[in-house]
């Protein structure tokens, strides 16, 4: 099991796409829409005050503080 953590200044919800590319070796633009699985305006207005949990494209996504966490 494969896990990522990182901590971010820009928008999570960009964060999330690059890395998730990054882990399965494809351009972000070729991933499904991360909006299919989470409401990006709530994640990035929360991601800095809250905990968000969620999947994406078999991955479980831990946003808390400000923090991303990429399980697979």
């Amino acid at each position: 099991m494969e896990s990522h953590t990182i901590s971010t200044q820009s928008s999570p919800s960009l964060e999330i796409v690059d890395r998730v590319a990054e882990m399965e070796e494809q351009d972000p633009l070729d991933l499904p829409p991360l909006y299919d699985s989470v409401d990006l305006d709530a994640l990035d207005r929360l991601s800095k005050s809250s905990k968000i949990q969620f999947e994406y494209i078999g991955y479980k996504i831990t946003v808390d503080s400000g923090t991303i966490r990429i399980d697979q």
